[in-house]
């Protein structure tokens, strides 16, 4: 990172503490090191952010840029937030999405591979569209980032 941007991000940082500091706004501070994360609480929270709609949140958990790979296509985006679409996945019923099952398939010091089975719950509860997405995970500042994407059958990120 150069240097002009390393002070541009130090300014908004300090800009942000201000504003939060100004406006008496009480801020839950993590006090778990995201340095020791596990693969497995990383895409748990990825998965959190998702279903609070936080397309901000899920791009400040990715590494730029971030790629999705949908059966034969592959697209880029500046971030995974970026590549979800939330008023186009509820018109397909979407109201959150449950993880079922999670496998750490590889991972070191530097990435880590992870195959989540998930589905997609409609206003009803029921689940109606089950995934299995594959999600590459590289470490940024010691931090795990997701870097992309991999999904072998259809699944909508609500394009419209």
């Amino acid at each position: 990172m150069n240097m002009k941007k390393l002070n541009i991000l130090l300014f908004a940082l300090i800009f942000i503490l201000l504003v939060i500091v100004m406006s008496n706004t009480k801020v839950w501070i993590n006090t778990h090191s995201d340095s020791e994360e596990t693969p497995e609480q990383f895409i748990t929270k990825a998965f959190d952010y998702f279903n609070q709609e936080s397309n901000e949140q899920m791009n400040g958990l990715s590494s730029s840029p971030f790629f999705v790979i949908m059966g034969e296509k592959t697209t880029l985006f500046d971030g995974y937030g970026d590549a979800i679409n939330f008023d186009g996945i509820k018109e397909d019923g979407w109201v959150s999405t449950q993880i079922n099952g999670l496998t750490v398939l590889y991972e070191n010091k530097e990435s880590a591979l992870v195959t989540v089975d998930f589905s997609r719950v409609n206003g009803l509860d029921v689940a109606y569209s089950t995934s299995l997405g594959h999600y590459l995970l590289v470490k940024q500042d010691n931090l795990w980032k997701l870097k992309g994407a991999l999904f072998l059958g259809g699944l909508s990120l609500g394009e419209v």
